[in-house]
């Protein structure tokens, strides 16, 4: 559910989100980014930045007339192994707009609690008000110390 300012129209959404599965499809334990919502993130942060959801915008219209050329159902309804090559030959030509989609994807797929819990992580619990942090274990530096300098004294 979009929850934010929305800059994709329905057709957009539902286009990202299969394309974003495409970039982190689905395997044995985790989910697909499509699949675990990540499209709204990826509009979410878009919409926050007027350049953005205009290369987004551009880009998702490249992708749809790519795939309309090679299928009347669109991106959905071709093979797995076409989309991924009209997805390189995006990348390829539109290197921009397809850096910053694999990198919002990565940023909403690697922030997921979902995902969080797929690869066993958890998030560290903040420490009580007043607490005092644990401080480094300066025995780790030993080694470092043991070595000349790197810099140049001026």
């Amino acid at each position: 559910m979009i929850t934010g300012k929305q800059v994709l129209s329905p057709g957009q959404r539902s286009l990202l989100t299969e394309v974003i599965n495409r970039i982190v499809p689905a395997n044995d334990k985790m989910p697909a980014a499509g699949d675990l919502g990540i499209a709204a993130f990826i509009e979410g942060v878009a919409a926050e930045k007027p350049a953005l959801t205009r290369l987004l915008n551009e880009g998702l219209t490249k992708i749809a007339v790519a795939a309309g050329q090679q299928s009347p159902g669109g991106f959905a309804q071709l093979s797995d192994a076409t989309k991924d090559e009209l997805l390189r030959g995006i990348e390829a030509s539109d290197p921009v707009f397809f850096d910053q989609l694999v990198l919002q994807t990565y940023n909403g797929y690697y922030t997921n609690p979902d995902v969080f819990a797929a690869i066993g992580y958890t998030v560290p619990k903040l420490a009580p008000p007043g607490s005092q942090p644990e401080l480094l274990d300066t025995s780790l530096l030993d080694e470092q110390r043991k070595r000349a300098p790197f810099w140049k004294k001026v």
